[in-house]
């Protein structure tokens, strides 16, 4: 049995990597070595800390650390020694600092949000994209953090309390029928869809795609696209709504955004993130074709991360609602 086991894992890996060969346009050697990588640690300070960004630069360099400034973030950076002395640290432990990686930077970077406005984070858990929008609008801002799962609102409402963050509301709604429990509209939704994850994946450890096959990934797919239309009806006209994702199928990505497109008053507007400046290459627009299935021509527009040295795989499109 476990050479059965072992076999059928072999199988499955050599379909993963055909599959991102082809979704990435992508030798599959490259495919292999991108996701065995260790890649270097993502690091934001908290611009609403009460030590105040100098005192929080004093502190990273006694303990020994350094901090690389990344180029398209405000406040974002790489993380020059080891992860573990951050995260064991008060400044950690304080809210001083958050910690991730760089790719979910660029979600709420592309909402833009602005001091004043109605935002709602969908599928807020565990918090880090919250906690940056708050950041982003000197929590000077009406910010609803929702999750669907109970255990993931209990770490949400932990963590924006580390990191200093004012919520207006804290629930705990499937965000595919978000619309059916939440009877305001707003100015700006984030939509970080929960999906399969794709770009986490490890290709060094035995057991990364013990869950993963081509049924789920069409599953999370449908999921997804009444995630979309809800996010769509709680947005006022002329809002903004962010999709955003860490995996890579189409299936999950274009898909369930070309249904939207099709059926709802939205338009696919660009994402104001330098990233090709400071890395050119990193990223590349959204697909317009997948296998047999033809997306919105707009699509081009989304931009999907590639895993690498910094970045982690991610996917990532902004869109404007035009009426109700």
């Amino acid at each position: 049995m476990a050479g059965g086991e072992r076999g059928g894992g072999s199988r499955k890996r050599a379909l993963f990597v055909r599959r991102l060969s082809e979704i990435l346009d992508m030798a599959e050697p490259e495919v292999v070595a991108r996701l065995c990588l260790d890649r270097r640690t993502g690091v934001r300070v908290n611009r609403l800390s009460p030590l105040g960004a100098a005192e929080v630069h004093r502190a990273i360099a006694e303990l020994g650390l350094t901090l690389d400034p990344l180029g398209w973030c405000p406040d974002g950076y790489l993380l020059g020694g080891e992860k573990r002395v951050l995260s064991a640290s008060e400044l950690f432990a304080g809210g001083h600092v958050y910690i991730q990686n760089i790719s979910s930077l660029v979600p709420a970077l592309a909402l833009e949000p602005e001091p004043g406005e109605s935002i709602i984070d969908l599928c807020a858990a565990p918090g880090g994209k919250t906690a940056h929008i708050a950041a982003l609008v000197g929590n000077d801002a009406s910010l609803w953090a929702n999750d669907g799962i109970k255990p993931r609102l209990d770490k949400l409402r932990a963590v924006t309390r580390q990191f200093h963050v004012r919520l207006a509301a804290a629930t705990c709604h499937p965000a595919q029928y978000a619309d059916k429990f939440v009877t305001g509209r707003f100015d700006r939704v984030l939509l970080d869809a929960q999906c399969t994850g794709e770009g986490l994946v490890d290709l060094r450890d035995p057991a990364a795609l013990r869950y993963w096959n081509e049924e789920r990934v069409r599953n999370y797919g449908w999921l997804q696209r009444k995630m979309l239309v809800a996010a769509c009806r709680l947005l006022r006209p002329g809002g903004i709504l962010v999709y955003s994702t860490c995996t890579f199928g189409p299936e999950e990505n274009e898909a369930p955004l070309s249904y939207l497109l099709r059926h709802h008053p939205v338009e696919v507007c660009p994402i104001e993130v330098d990233i090709d400046a400071w890395a050119p290459g990193a990223w590349r627009p959204g697909l317009r074709r997948w296998r047999s299935e033809a997306f919105d021509p707009a699509l081009a527009g989304a931009r999907r991360i590639l895993p690498g040295g910094e970045f982690e795989g991610f996917f990532v499109c902004k869109l404007r609602k035009l009426s109700d």
